[in-house]
């Protein structure tokens, strides 16, 4: 039976897990803009989030795997561990992301409809492993940014339970996703999704709430050529991350691999001393 536990974001348990991925593998805000607020077209239902902005460009790593099954003599090393890891936080990111850019697919093909309070209703069943449940969808444009609530309901005592909330800019590309916890008292937040530009570069965070790994924050980056994976825990200890560049370099560090130390690979993906 589908709890609001299991449909939860995967934020908070993708954090945790990537603290066991980097430490174990052995393998918006305020405006300046001081014109006055917009009144937005209350006729024309706001842009809903676009999913590819929710999508990560791993194909730097593509056919690396058959690089990993050789039994080299580990002039690779680096690159292969870099990619181990890499694999794995790719699909924890498809596994976390699947339930909520799923369930905002289904509206696509749903006609809204304009509430009193000039918000939106998107209102339509969606099938979760099996389970029927009714989502109800509403976004309310607010000058410049689009505010969403998503409400579950269904079997096993889910009656409008909040899933998600959020903001988005008009367009949908950028925006942060709350998901909450509603198997505990106040259904406090236990994760975050935020998503957008910055200096150039798009990004995509997970970030955990969850009492045992708050704070800890996995970051993916696209600044083409440029791309980075960064964890950083919330307790401030070492920070870990995976980088690489369309050029075919790039370096790891973790802290179970090199001693902790920043590992490198040149255009051809074999060791290298870092800074050489």
């Amino acid at each position: 039976m589908t709890t609001i536990r299991n449909m939860r974001t995967g934020a908070g348990l993708l954090a945790l897990a990537s603290i066991m991925l980097f430490v174990c593998l052995q393998l918006t805000g305020c405006s300046n803009d001081d014109s006055s607020p917009t009144t937005p077209d209350q006729a024309t239902a706001p842009t809903l989030p676009d999913a590819a902005q929710l999508q990560f460009d791993f194909s730097f790593f593509n056919g690396a795997e058959s690089m990993a099954n050789e039994k080299a003599d580990g002039v690779h090393a680096n690159f292969v561990n870099a990619y181990l890891r890499a694999v794995v936080l790719d699909a924890l990111a498809e596994l976390t992301l699947a339930a909520p850019v799923g369930a905002f697919a289904v509206a696509l093909h749903t006609d809204p409809v304009l509430a009193d309070d000039g918000s939106w209703d998107w209102v339509y069943n969606w099938r979760d492993r099996g389970e029927q449940l009714r989502i109800r969808l509403n976004g309310k444009p607010v000058d410049g940014h689009v505010a969403w609530e998503m409400h579950v309901s269904g079997d096993g005592g889910l009656n409008e339970i909040m899933w998600f909330s959020g903001t988005t800019d008009d367009a949908g590309r950028e925006g942060r996703w709350s998901f909450y916890d509603n198997d505990r008292e106040g259904a406090p937040v236990c994760g975050e999704i935020n998503w957008g530009r910055q200096d150039g570069a798009h990004y995509l965070e997970f970030v955990s709430h969850e009492d045992d790994s708050a704070g800890d924050t996995l970051r993916f980056t696209d600044s083409h050529p440029d791309y980075s994976i960064d964890f950083t825990p919330g307790d401030g200890s070492t920070a870990s991350f995976i980088r690489w560049n369309a050029d075919g370099t790039g370096s790891l560090r973790v802290p179970d691999y090199n001693d902790g130390a920043e590992a490198c690979w040149d255009r051809w993906q074999e060791n290298v001393v870092c800074g050489e």
